[in-house]
């Protein structure tokens, strides 16, 4: 029997010389599968942009643009209504289930609204406004970040009834939509926000701001809606941060699993993890994004890089 090496397999190890370097998104993928990570490295993705996506995009664009200072507020659901327009007509767009794009424009549009006076109620001043970051967690081993809001209190925060972080204090704000608020314990244990954490914790003295007191998801709900005349509309609407903080313990354990991440993608050790048996990311009916190429072999309705070849992913 003869064995041949494929140079441009996608799951082959790399050497220690090589550079590693990662993302939340990526961190948390391998948490649910190692297998997707390894097309989500490659470069591998469906055709069709979830509609979901898009709508996030967009939003995230226009409260960057009304924070910058270059969308008035009187102008924002305008502007996200052409975003949103002008990004889901630019590709495929794989539709959500349970709302329409007309439902997610009116939805989007009254978030946008309502931003720039939620915003004013948080008494902060920028100071990073999608700040790109790069985090070295061991030899040619990075983490990537773009955080949403660095900003200093203008007054103290007050949130369960103690203050959380003083007139003058730093903190950091990850904007987010969803269906339901997450709870405390979400925000207490997002890796995304621990990286965030100590990014700007290194940063601080470079940036002339305080280390952060406090940080948090800033979330604007999607109320389950099937009509764009639906009374669920009033449910869109912004709701208080749920602010919380992070310790050195915190990010010592988000580092280390990081760098286990990393040590998984040097050795090529991305196998499928199959989960719960009655919840495989597998084998349920809501199957993985990567769910065609990965178990049928089928590059059908994937975006695939031009030299890679079936041999090469599968």
């Amino acid at each position: 029997m003869t064995a041949y090496f494929n140079p441009s397999y996608i799951f082959n190890p790399v050497s220690d010389d090589t550079i590693v370097e990662l993302s939340p998104t990526q961190i948390l993928k391998s948490q649910v599968c190692n297998r997707s990570l390894g097309y989500y490295r490659a470069r591998v993705k469906p055709m069709a942009t979830p509609l979901n996506l898009v709508f996030g995009s967009a939003l995230h664009w226009v409260i960057e643009g009304f924070i910058k200072g270059y969308i008035d507020r009187d102008e924002m659901a305008r502007h996200f209504s052409e975003e949103f327009f002008r990004l889901s007509m630019s590709g495929l767009i794989s539709m959500a289930k349970s709302k329409t794009r007309e439902v997610n424009e009116v939805i989007g549009k009254r978030l946008a609204e309502q931003f720039p006076a939620f915003y004013d109620n948080l008494g902060l001043r920028p100071v990073i406004i999608e700040g790109a970051f790069k985090l070295k967690i061991g030899p040619n081993t990075y983490i990537n970040l773009v955080i949403d809001f660095v900003g200093v209190a203008e007054r103290d925060i007050i949130f369960d009834g103690v203050v959380i972080a003083k007139k003058g204090d730093t903190v950091i704000l990850d904007w987010k939509t969803a269906a339901t608020k997450e709870g405390a314990l979400f925000a207490g244990i997002a890796l995304q926000l621990t990286f965030y954490w100590e990014a700007v914790r290194l940063a601080c003295q470079s940036l002339g701001i305080k280390e952060p007191s406090a940080c948090g998801f800033a979330s604007g709900l999607k109320p389950n809606m099937s009509k764009t005349d639906s009374d669920s509309l009033m449910k869109a609407m912004w709701q208080p941060v749920q602010w919380t903080k992070r310790t050195r313990s915190d990010v010592e354990e988000a580092f280390d699993y990081a760098r286990v991440v990393a040590g998984r993608i040097r050795r090529g050790e991305f196998h499928r993890t199959s989960g719960a048996a009655y919840n495989s990311p597998c084998e349920s009916q809501t199957r993985c994004d990567y769910a065609g190429l990965c178990l049928e072999g089928s590059k059908r309705g994937y975006r695939i890089p031009g030299v890679l070849t079936i041999a090469d992913l599968v």
